[in-house]
This record gives structure tokens, C-alpha cells and sequence, in this order.
């Protein structure tokens, strides 16, 4: 067995061997072995088996789906104790102790033992044999097989070996023949001591008599002195040393890359390979990025190049100027490193878009600059092709038409701006027509009367006739203030000249004052101080009050009790004003401060719709804020915050 092992020329032909002598010798049907494969720790079918007739080679078949890991199977237990294992009747047995038991029993196997080769304390294989009648255990018969495992351990590790180092050598082999490169093999004092010819005839050596002799004798002094430095610093430190340099070789200039490598003790391989035409290829990529460069840098805007992953792979100065971004900061990385999420999104899926169509994509986008300001932009992306027509990225070119939005936009504020006026004025003319035809009326049908019957009138009466003149004359003054007082806001000549004076004396003057235009309501004030100095103007407040309170008791037509509140606190002070009065819509509240603006429920009751845009200015002046709470035929309720520190 040892010399027939001896001969054979492979691991798994050793094995094939073994179990053909082993069952040859003891009389056992059939023999197979099951080898480790450690990196995934499980035991594999080895190729290796024997039987006593070709019967057997379904079992064999069969069992090649089967791996068995530690402790599973006979094969695993005897991996995992290193021990033999007999089992006199295998199909007897539960799956659990034969996995294979299924496939035995239908094979008609009987009596099976396990039994290990072992080297160093290694399990190399396990062999398993198994015959046609239950058995019981022949120790001696395992002894005698375990010793010849124990003998076949060594020889069939040296088989590994011999094995794994023919692979190798193989590999080596045809590594190096596969080297399109110049080997050198030179010792260090630069000799040359053995070489492989490169593939291709572009040789920096002559010719191939040049083993024995020096470097300085074949290669120039531009090339031997480098590399003879190179040589002694690979030695030294046993690092790989590389340089470049060039020759002419039949009248053409071609570039070589030497790497010196140790490769044993006193010697060193260095690998010449020809450059040339990477040096070419580079130089003229190196130029056609130039030039790229120029093209991008000479565009009147924002131009890039990305790959089919969206990843900047070239970019002009105005792109890098606009984002404040450095050209190693931006190339290879995509919109997410560059821009807030929403934005880089977008981006992303624009330039899919365009990568799925093949179609150019026209659009408008803005963008924040490093100062935070907005930055418009007209985009151009179109798809790049290679030659093959296929489509490997996109290129974008962004106009920046920040100054033509901003046209625009103040083009289209003024146009609105023109038209709000034109509204305004239309609603003016509407409301003047409207409001002055009564005291108009009221003047004219007086001034009339006094002038046919005023010699017939007692002097009670021609008095009654002379106070409605004077009303309605001071009515369309007051309408005229307030177009005036209007005008002067909207302008923003409206002036804020805030003075200290006592605010519960003035609320309660002003109280009065209106108390005396109106017997159907009450108007209740409370305060919760005496007194209180403030600083306001005194001029705005009567407006806001005035207008507020004239409100409630105007559209409070049947009456009822106004309340007003004033609240002072730390650094404000809050004017609550509540009516029992007809309400405004929900849907009109936010309209409610607009000049000339009525709510549709107001019906036959009169005014301009100046009042609350009058109270919204000046309550503004005083950087404060006001808010209305109503509903329809419940009430409304006005709440008025100014702060103090102005």
C-alpha cells in the first residue's frame, strides 16, 4: 500500500488507493472518504472511493449531495473524536445516528465503521467502509486499519504538499509567462543574472547577450545609475522601489516603469514595463481635460459634467465660484453633499429623468448662494453618449437669470400694485358716491327750505335746519379725514409721536363723548387702576378707540351693553372691546383691516370700511397687534395688545 501510494500522483488518488487496499485486504464492499474543508467547517465527499461492483455507483452518486459537519453523521463523529466508530447493522440505526440511512438501506448496506488518518493531530480524511452483512465490532481488524491510517497519515500529507506546491509552481509559472514584461534578475552589484524576454519587441535591451555583465555595459548611465540606487534601497529595506525613465528604441522616444523588487538574499527581479502608451494616452487625456477645461470655463454660466450616478466629474469656475466650493470638494461627490436634501432630490431626479428619456430637460430652479440669498437659474440637461450610443451621464449648463426674476417679480408686484390701486379707487369713487349723497341731500333739501319758508318759520325751527347743515357738513368732513388719514398711511407719512398721559382719564373721556351719541346702549369701562402714566400717542390710540367702540354701538342696532376693558401689565397694556351687535362672516374676517372692505351682513347700515384699515395702521405704528373674535348675530369682541417699550 505505502509503494502504491508513493506512485500515485495526486492527494485524491492516494486516497483511491487506500480504500481500494483496505477493502481488498479485509474483505469489506465498499469504501469512500470524506476530506475537511475548514474554512467553512463541514466534511466534503471526496472523489476517491471504491466498490465491488458498479452497482455501487448510484450510492456513490447519491452520497455526493451529503456534507456532514462536527459530530454529525459517522463521518463527523469520527472528525470530532479522532476515534474509529463501528456500527454493526447501519439499517437498523435512526437517521439521527446514520443521516444517510435512507440511501443504506435501500443500497442494502449492513455493517459500517468509521475510521480516521490522521497526521500531527490533524484529521486529514475520514474513511468510511461498509458491507452486505450486520457485523459485529472486529477489534483487532480496526487496529490493524487504524495503524495503517496512522502510517498513510504522512504520505498522504506529503501528497498535499506535493500537490499544492506543483499548483503552485504551475501558477507561478504561468503568472510570469502571462507578464507581458521585461524580468530582470540582477544581484547587487548589478549584475545581470537571468531574464524572461518581454512580449512585445519595443526592448530597452538590445539584444539577449547580456547575462553576467554589468547594467553600466548595456543600459545608459540615464537609466543604470537609478537603477542601481533603486537595487540598494530594496535591499536595504526590503521595500519595492519604482522609477521611470525613457530611450529611444529605433528612433522613437518610449517610456519605461522599473519596479525593483528582493527577491532573495543579494538579489533583487526588477520588472521593466513599456509605458509608452499610457504616457501618450495620459498626455493626451491631460490635454483634452485642457481643453475641456477651457470649454466649460469659457461658458457663459454654470456648466458640469456628471456619470450615470449622478457624481460630478467636471465642473467650470463659475459653478465653483457661485457655491463658494473648491474643485476637490465637488468632483466624485453627488447633490446630497453639496446641497440641502429637498434641493439635492430634485437634482437627482432630474438628471434620472434625462439618463430614462434620452431627452433634454428645460426648467427654472433656484438655489441658495453662500450668503444665504436666493439664486435663480434657467437649466439645460442633456443626456452624454459614448460610442456606442449608449447614454453614461448627463451635462448641464444653468443660467443665472437672478436679475430677470427680480424684473419680473417687481413687474408683476407693480402691475398688482396698479391694480389694487385701480380697485381702490374704484371702491373710493363707489363709497364717496354713496356716503356724500345723504349729507348732500340733507344740505341742499335744508339750505332750500330755509331759503322759501324761512320767513314762515319760527326761529326753533330755522335753528333745527341749520344743525342738520351742520351735521352733515361735519359727517363728510369726518369721511374726508378719513380718506385723508388713509391716504397719509398707505403713503407711510403717517407719524408715530408717542407722549406720556394718563390713559384711565383719557378712556374715560373718550367713553363719554360717545356715551352722549346713543341712548339705546351702555357702554361699560373698566379698569383696574386709578391712574396709569404711559407713553403712547395719543392722537393714534383715539383713532383705534374711537373707530373700535363707534363700531360696536353702530352695528349694535338694537342696543345692548358694550364692554370695554383695559388691562395693563408689565410691558403692555391690552384694550378689549365687546358688542352684542350683528357679527362678521368667518369667511370675511381676514379682509376685515382692508380700506373701502364691508362685510356682506351690514345691509343698510352706513360707512366707508375705513375704520378698521385706520385702527390696523395706527395699532401697527405702535408695533402692536390686534384680534378679532366673532360670529353672526352673537357679537364681536376686539382685542387690542400694545407694548410699552416704544
Amino acid at each position: 500500500m505505502t509503494q502504491a501510494i508513493s506512485e500515485a500522483i495526486d492527494f485524491h488518488s492516494a486516497l483511491g488507493i487506500a480504500l481500494r487496499k483496505v477493502c481488498e485486504f479485509t474483505g469489506w464492499k465498499f469504501g469512500e472518504a470524506w476530506i475537511p474543508k475548514t474554512n467553512i467547517n463541514v466534511l466534503e465527499y471526496s472523489p476517491a472511493w471504491y466498490g465491488v461492483s458498479p452497482e455501487l455507483e448510484k450510492f456513490r452518486t447519491l452520497s455526493e449531495k451529503f456534507a456532514f459537519s462536527l459530530g454529525v453523521g459517522i463521518p463527523g463523529r469520527v472528525w470530532e473524536s479522532k476515534h474509529p466508530e463501528w456500527i454493526q447493522d447501519v439499517s437498523s440505526t435512526s437517521a439521527e445516528i446514520c443521516q444517510r440511512h435512507q440511501v443504506v438501506k435501500e443500497v442494502g448496506f449492513k455493517a459500517g465503521v468509521g475510521i480516521p488518518i490522521i497526521n500531527r493531530n490533524e484529521v486529514l480524511a475520514v474513511l468510511v467502509f461498509f458491507m452486505f452483512e450486520a457485523y459485529e465490532e472486529d477489534r483487532r481488524l480496526v487496529e490493524i486499519i487504524s495503524t495503517v491510517a496512522i502510517q498513510l497519515g504522512s504520505l498522504i500529507q506529503h501528497k498535499q504538499a506535493e500537490e499544492a506546491l506543483r499548483s503552485s509552481v504551475a501558477t507561478n509559472r504561468a503568472l510570469i509567462n502571462a507578464l507581458p514584461d521585461l524580468l530582470l534578475r540582477i544581484n547587487k552589484e548589478g549584475y545581470f543574472v537571468n531574464f524572461k524576454a518581454a512580449k512585445n519587441e519595443s526592448l530597452i535591451i538590445p539584444d539577449n547577450n547580456f547575462v553576467g555583465k554589468h547594467l553600466c555595459e548595456v543600459l545608459s548611465s540615464e537609466i543604470a545609475l537609478p537603477a542601481m540606487a533603486c537595487i540598494e534601497q530594496a535591499l536595504a529595506t526590503g521595500e519595492i522601489q519604482i522609477f521611470e525613465s525613457q530611450a529611444y528604441v529605433d528612433n522613437l522616444l518610449r517610456y519605461y516603469e522599473f519596479r525593483i523588487v528582493v527577491s532573495a538574499e543579494n538579489e533583487v527581479m526588477a520588472i521593466v514595463r513599456d509605458i509608452t502608451e499610457t504616457k501618450l494616452f495620459l498626455e493626451l487625456l491631460q490635454q483634452q481635460e485642457r481643453q475641456l477645461k477651457a470649454i466649460l470655463n469659457n461658458i457663459p454660466g454654470s456648466a458640469w459634467l456628471k456619470d450615470s450616478e449622478s457624481r460630478y466629474i467636471a465642473v467650470n469656475e463659475p459653478l465653483l465660484r457661485l457655491f463658494n466650493k473648491k474643485l476637490e470638494d465637488v468632483i466624485g461627490r453627488t447633490d446630497y453633499d453639496l446641497f440641502p436634501a429637498d434641493l439635492a432630490q430634485k437634482c437627482i431626479d432630474d438628471d434620472r429623468e434625462v439618463l430614462a428619456t434620452g431627452q433634454r430637460k428645460y426648467f427654472e430652479e433656484f438655489s441658495l448662494a453662500s450668503d444665504g440669498s436666493e439664486v435663480w437659474f434657467e437649466t439645460i440637461k442633456t443626456p452624454i453618449y459614448n460610442e456606442n450610443n449608449e447614454i453614461i451621464g448627463t451635462t448641464g449648463i444653468a443660467y443665472d437669470i437672478t436679475e430677470r426674476k427680480r424684473i419680473e417679480r417687481d413687474t408683476f408686484n407693480a402691475l398688482k400694485k396698479e391694480r389694487e390701486l385701480s380697485e381702490l379707487k374704484s371702491r373710493f369713487v363707489t363709497m364717496t358716491s354713496h356716503e356724500f349723497r345723504t349729507p348732500l341731500a340733507t344740505i341742499l333739501s335744508s339750505a332750500e327750505l330755509l331759503e322759501y319758508y324761512s320767513h314762515k318759520w319760527s326761529d326753533e325751527k330755522k335753528l333745527n335746519h341749520l344743525y342738520k347743515i351742520q351735521s352733515a357738513v361735519n359727517h363728510m368732513t369726518s369721511l374726508l379725514n378719513d380718506v385723508l388719514l388713509i391716504g397719509k398711511a398707505e403713503a407711510g407719512k403717517l407719524e408715530f409721536n408717542p407722549q406720556p398721559f394718563d390713559l384711565i382719564i383719557f378712556c374715560s373721556s373718550l367713553v363719554e363723548e360717545l356715551q352722549i351719541s346713543t341712548t339705546k346702549h351702555q357702554i361699560i369701562f373698566q379698569a383696574q387702576e386709578q391712574r396709569l402714566l404711559l407713553r403712547l400717542d395719543e392722537k393714534l390710540l383715539r383713532h383705534i378707540l374711537t373707530n373700535l367702540l363707534s363700531n360696536a354701538i353702530k352695528y349694535s342696532p338694537q342696543g345692548g351693553v358694550i364692554h370695554f376693558d383695559l388691562i395693563p401689565r408689565t410691558d403692555e397694556v391690552i384694550f378689549v372691546i365687546q358688542d352684542e351687535g350683528i357679527g362678521i362672516p368667518k369667511s370675511e374676517q381676514e379682509q376685515l383691516f382692508n380700506s373701502f372692505h364691508r362685510a356682506s351682513n351690514v345691509g343698510i347700515i352706513s360707512g366707508t370700511g375705513l375704520g378698521l384699515a385706520i385702527v390696523k395702521k395706527s395699532v401697527d405704528l405702535h408695533r402692536g397687534k390686534i384680534v378679532v373674535d366673532s360670529e353672526v348675530n352673537v357679537g364681536t369682541t376686539f382685542t387690542v395688545t400694545i407694548p410699552l417699550n416704544n
